[in-house]
This record gives structure tokens, C-alpha cells and sequence, in this order.
């Protein structure tokens, strides 16, 4: 009986930390960093009358800092309060021919005002966007216009998709056969570069795909052949 309450004990904790957390939302699902402009800004609002720590970082892939720098990169956001978070271009050459990936990082955590609370489970989540730094060379064109350029084959159990252009491709959905492949964490084809996808248990025939634009939304639908 006391285990069986313990867990209970755990899961509404567990359940009280999601509901706080959703009170915190981040202003974008993407960050757009285009050459020339002095800074970007990132809106956090807190919606919960709860309190929060929300620490905030850049990293590229390999989870290095490097090329930005964030203001205030830790502070306190009151409940029903608003904060934005500047991102600042930092001196160093990045490549001129095509897009860059860095990845946003905020880590909100509930703040703890009472012994109550200090004596609670409190858990952190960290939410990963990422940042695309655009240089000027490309300023007047976007990902969309390249979608249809996308081509598609298949080696064995993959499905390998090749990006012929200078942008980051980031997909809402991939199907084959009207089955979606599981992308994870693979949702995007870098510029020049390809990517891989476990086929699932069909035959080749058609493949059709959106991908995500600037603004979040979602593209006109695409469709080729294996």
C-alpha cells in the first residue's frame, strides 16, 4: 500500500511539473538568423502563476557554443510574465554558399519559493530549436523554392533523399506508399548533402512530402517516385 501510494505521490508530482511548465511557451518553433541584421529575439511567456528559472544557449551540432551570444542567458520569469532573449551574431566566418545550423537551447525550471516546494520533485525541461544562420548570398530566396528539387532512391532497406540545394530542408512529413518513415531526430537534409531513412515494409512506388517553412507552416504536398 505505502509503494502504491508512493507512485501516486510521483505521478501527480510528475503531472503538477507538465501542467507548470505548459504556462511557459517560447514565441517560435524556429529561429531564422539572416546576415546583415544586428540581433534576433526569442519571447518567452510565462502564462502560469508559477514562477520559473530559464536558463538559455546556443551549441551547434557537435554541443559547442560558438558564432552567438544570448542575453540574459539566466533569469527569472514571474508568473504572467513576459521576457525576450537577444541573439547576437559574434565576429567569425561561417560559409557564404549556404545555410548553417546552430540549436537554441532554454531549460525552464520551477522556481522554489517555499521549504514546500524545495522539498518536492522538481523537474527541468529543455526545449531545442533550431537557429539557421542565412548569409546574404541567399537573402533573397527560401527553402520552399527547393522542395520539388528534392531526389528520392533506394539502397536496399533506405530511402535516400538528396538535397541539391544551398538551404536546410526540414520536413513535416515523409510517406512512402502512404506510410510515414520514422525521421526521430532526422527530420532535415543538410545543404549539398543527403540523408537516410529506413523503408518500411513495402515496395518502392511513390513518395510524398512537405516540408516546413520560415514561418513554421507547412508546404504545398510533393511527390516523386523511387
Amino acid at each position: 500500500m505505502r509503494i502504491l501510494n508512493s507512485l501516486l505521490s510521483i505521478i501527480l508530482l510528475l503531472s503538477a511539473s507538465f501542467a507548470c511548465y505548459a504556462g511557459v511557451q517560447v514565441g517560435t518553433t524556429r529561429i531564422i538568423y539572416a546576415e546583415g541584421k544586428k540581433e534576433v529575439s526569442v519571447s518567452l511567456d510565462n502564462q502560469d502563476i508559477t514562477p520559473y528559472l530559464i536558463k538559455s544557449w546556443i551549441e551547434n551540432d557537435k554541443n559547442v557554443g560558438t558564432h552567438f551570444l544570448l542575453t540574459p542567458p539566466l533569469f527569472r520569469l514571474e508568473g504572467k510574465q513576459k521576457n525576450v532573449v537577444r541573439i547576437f551574431k559574434l565576429d567569425g566566418q561561417l560559409p557564404t554558399d549556404r545555410e548553417s545550423l546552430f540549436f537554441f537551447n532554454t531549460t525552464s525550471i520551477p522556481a522554489s519559493s517555499t521549504e514546500a516546494d524545495r522539498n518536492t520533485l522538481q523537474i527541468a525541461v529543455r526545449t531545442k530549436l533550431k537557429l539557421i544562420f542565412r548569409p546574404k548570398s541567399l537573402s533573397d530566396d527560401v527553402p520552399v523554392n527547393h522542395a520539388k528539387e528534392l531526389s528520392w532512391s533506394r539502397s536496399g532497406n533506405q530511402v535516400i533523399v538528396k538535397n541539391p540545394s544551398p538551404f536546410y530542408i526540414n520536413f513535416m512529413f515523409i510517406k512512402v506508399n502512404g506510410q510515414s518513415l520514422i525521421m526521430k531526430d532526422k527530420n532535415f537534409v543538410a545543404p549539398f548533402s543527403s540523408a537516410s531513412y529506413a523503408l518500411p515494409s513495402t515496395n518502392g512506388g511513390k513518395v510524398e512530402w512537405k516540408i516546413i517553412n520560415d514561418m513554421g507552416g507547412q508546404s504545398d504536398l510533393y511527390q516523386s517516385s523511387l
